[in-house]
């Protein structure tokens, strides 16, 4: 598969997720749409998102359509851990040296 094809299955996943909400909306009893998708802003950000959602399936070399479309759903997640970075994590006294 191409690269224009990688990010395209992962920007469909990502926009799999709001589907699924969309769907879970109309299947409730009583249908009312969040704030949310009133405004602008949240179309923008979730495009934003679905567009990284298919450059990380690219950045991750994925070859396969479906792996794509789960790098993309789960973006937010992705995104998420990297910006949290590792913390809580405290390195042992002599940790990272080497020892003969």
């Amino acid at each position: 598969m191409t690269d224009s094809e990688i990010f395209l299955w992962g920007v469909l996943g990502s926009v799999a997720i709001d589907v699924i909400a969309v769907v879970k909306i109309y299947e409730a009893q009583e249908i009312t749409f969040p704030a949310r998708y009133s405004r602008v802003w949240y179309y923008v950000i979730r495009l934003m998102l679905a567009l990284i959602g298919g450059g990380l399936a690219v950045a991750y070399g994925i070859d396969k359509a479906i792996l794509a479309v789960n790098v993309g759903a789960s973006a937010p997640l992705i995104l998420t851990a990297l910006s949290q970075g590792v913390t809580g994590v405290t390195p042992k006294p002599g940790a990272g040296t080497i020892e003969n």
